[in-house]
Order: C-alpha cells, then sequence, then structure tokens
C-alpha cells in the first residue's frame, strides 16, 4: 500500500487519538484516501510502521489534513521527526473567507454540499472491534479530503492567495516544530510578573520538575500540579501537607500521591542562593497600549481589502502581539517574528511599520517600565 501511495502527487490523512490520563495522545487509528479507496491502519495490531515513514517525512505526494495540529503532534511520534508536505484544508477555508476554525463537517457542507455524520467524534477508538458505524465514520474522514482540496485550491487560485496559503500551511509546521525549555516555563505562567525572584525560584523549580515528571511517566501535567495552582505555590511555598492542602486546586489525590515530592522540590528552591534566581519578569503593557492595536489594526484592515485577505488571517493577534513586544523590549533592532519573515514581511508590514514609528516614544516608555521591573532586586 505504501509504495502504491507513494506515486501520487497527494493522499487524504487523518488520525484518531485518545488523550485522557496521559501525556502522550494514544494513537488508535490511521485513515489515508487516495481518492479511490479509503485504508484505515489499526496501531493497536500494526507493530511496525516502517513503510509508512517515509510518506510522512517527504514532501510528496502532499498530505491533505483538516484542522491537523494534533494530529500533527501525534504523526511526529510516530514517524520520529516531523512530517513535511503538510496541507490543511483548514487554512485554506479561512483564506476563503469561512471562518479561522470550520470544522471538516461544516467545511465539506459549504464547500461541497456534503453531509457527513458527526455521531462518532467522540467514541472510544481504542476500544475493539471498532463498530461499523465507526468505520464508516473513519473513512468519511478521509474520503472528501481530495475533493474538498481540489475545490478549495482552484478558488485560492483564482484570487492569487495559493502561494500564501501554501507559506502558511509551512509556518504552522515551523511553529508546531519545537520542544519547550521546561526551565523557561514560568514566563508563561498567569500573573507570574508579580511573584519576587525568589518566588519565581519556586516557580520554575515547580515547572521543571513537572514537566520531566508529566513525560516520563506519561501522565497530564494536570495531574501533578494544576495550573491554578502555582501562582499560590510559588507564593506561600508550603512546608507542611496541611499547608499544601490550603492550596487552590491541590485535590486529595494530588496531595496523596504528590505532595511529599511538591514539597521537596519546594524546599530545595526555597534554599537556592540567590545568583541562581530567575530575573524579575517584566510587567505588562499599560492600557493605553490599546489604542496601538486598535491603529495596527485599522491599518491591517485597509491591506485586508487590498489583498482579499481575511483580516483574521492576515493579521493574527498573537503575530501583532510578538511583533509589538519586539519593538518593546528592544527598538527597532528587534528581530521580525517568524510570520513577518514570509510573505506578509512584504504586504502588512510596511502598512505597519509607521504606526510603530508614530508611537515610538511610548513603545520606549513602556520597554523602560518593564526593564525597570525586571532588574529589581526582589
Amino acid at each position: 500500500m505504501a509504495g502504491a501511495l507513494a506515486s501520487r502527487e497527494s493522499i487524504a490523512l487523518d488520525t484518531e487519538f485518545m488523550r485522557v490520563d496521559t501525556f502522550y495522545a494514544r494513537l488508535a487509528l490511521i485513515q489515508i484516501g487516495d481518492g479511490e479507496t479509503e485504508y484505515l491502519l489499526d496501531p493497536l495490531a500494526i507493530t511496525d510502521f516502517t513503510p509508512l515513514k517515509p510518506l510522512l517525512l517527504s514532501e510528496f505526494p502532499r498530505k491533505l489534513l483538516h484542522a491537523c495540529s494534533e494530529d500533527i503532534e501525534v504523526l511526529n511520534r510516530l514517524a520520529g521527526a516531523m512530517p513535511k508536505g503538510i496541507v490543511d484544508t483548514q487554512i485554506a477555508t479561512a483564506f476563503l473567507g469561512q471562518g479561522l476554525q470550520v470544522g471538516y463537517q461544516k467545511a465539506l457542507q459549504e464547500n461541497l454540499g456534503v453531509e457527513i455524520p458527526k455521531d462518532e467524534s467522540r467514541s472510544d477508538w481504542l476500544l475493539r472491534p471498532l463498530s461499523p458505524g465507526q468505520v464508516s465514520y473513519a473513512a468519511l474522514d478521509v474520503k472528501y479530503l481530495p475533493a474538498l482540496y481540489e475545490h478549495t485550491e482552484k478558488a485560492l487560485q483564482k484570487r492569487g492567495l495559493l502561494p500564501w496559503f501554501e507559506a502558511d500551511c509551512q509556518l504552522m509546521l515551523d511553529e508546531l516544530d519545537y520542544l519547550p525549555d521546561a526551565t523557561l516555563l514560568y514566563r508563561e505562567v498567569n500573573n507570574g510578573w508579580r511573584l519576587r525572584r525568589q518566588e519565581l525560584a519556586v516557580l520554575q523549580a515547580l515547572l521543571v520538575w513537572r514537566e520531566q515528571q508529566a513525560r516520563s511517566r506519561d501522565m497530564p501535567r494536570g495531574f501533578l500540579i494544576k495550573n491554578t495552582s502555582l501562582f499560590g505555590l510559588a507564593r506561600q511555598q508550603p512546608a507542611s501537607m496541611q499547608a499544601l492542602s490550603a492550596i487552590e486546586d491541590v485535590t486529595p489525590r494530588i496531595l496523596r500521591r504528590e505532595g511529599e515530592a511538591i514539597l521537596a522540590v519546594i524546599a530545595a528552591a526555597r534554599h537556592l542562593p540567590q545568583a541562581q534566581w530567575p530575573a524579575r519578569l517584566p510587567v505588562p503593557l499599560p492600557k493605553e497600549s490599546r489604542n496601538l492595536f486598535d491603529h495596527l489594526r485599522d491599518a491591517a484592515s485597509g491591506v485586508a481589502e487590498k489583498t482579499g485577505v481575511p483580516l483574521e488571517v492576515l493579521s493574527r493577534k498573537r503575530h501583532i502581539e510578538a511583533l509589538v513586544m519586539g519593538r518593546v523590549d528592544h527598538g527597532e533592532s528587534a528581530a521580525l517574528p517568524r510570520a513577518f519573515t514570509r510573505w506578509r514581511g512584504e504586504v502588512l508590514l510596511p502598512a505597519l511599520l509607521p504606526v510603530l514609528h508614530a508611537a515610538g516614544k511610548e513603545l520606549a516608555a513602556w520597554g523602560h517600565e518593564r526593564r525597570r521591573a525586571e532588574e529589581s532586586a526582589e
């Protein structure tokens, strides 16, 4: 099968997986379609996927998926590397103005007039044997993908948007292709900027421990420490099981199974020398910054009208925030966010730079305030 599929220009691809009490998703089914036949591969029965790996790791045939970020995570683990040649029809429908996160069923309905059932989407895909309904549902997930891509590809080509769509498919893969540095996870905690340096040292140690344990024990992070507990643990630094039980969302289960380990991590981090404490986190931007984001959005709206790219696709919130924060923290020497090194750099950036330049004094002042807080000794 794999050899025959390798000669195709494109193949449809989908996965079914379960993630309830594990860190890594448990692959339950792989669906492949070539426009004529649908193949269902059972990872619970197949022990050697070596023939499939070249298909996943080569640019051709192109792999057609819909809303594929979680599928990519599963396939990356299966193949041992990031898949290549991925084409996401959800990105295609977004470029066509159908919404950023249109589901597969709705995409088929709007573009092909095809109705498929949704009733098996939440079933247990690890149970064997699969029911007839599950088999039918799984096959339909790839049956119409080639036709959906052909339809959207023609529409994108007609509007002159196909190269930008293909670049965004690669951007998605690039953004997914990273392993977070556990020692930096503390920077992402809500209100972490309110913590003193010694408290950040405790927070950092807890997150490093949680990440290592979750991966090595293959269990969800929240089974070890819930995100809602992190700030309280770092601020209060409990030294007893009784004190630990008073922290928000430290459940009896967590207390019983992980309590002693959590207390040990806190105790060790509490005694770290000051030289090993992380720097203070910079304060958030002030409320007045909303005006700048409004001006940037207005500038992007004009570009969206000229290019025909929907505003929510052209100017993604996270990309604009990264652009602004780069200017705040590093001035005009800031490196461009990854999204602006591609077509957005040519199309959108010229409209945004004058707005950023006009706000230069405010950006510098915000940067000064952030650095002042970060350099604080406490």
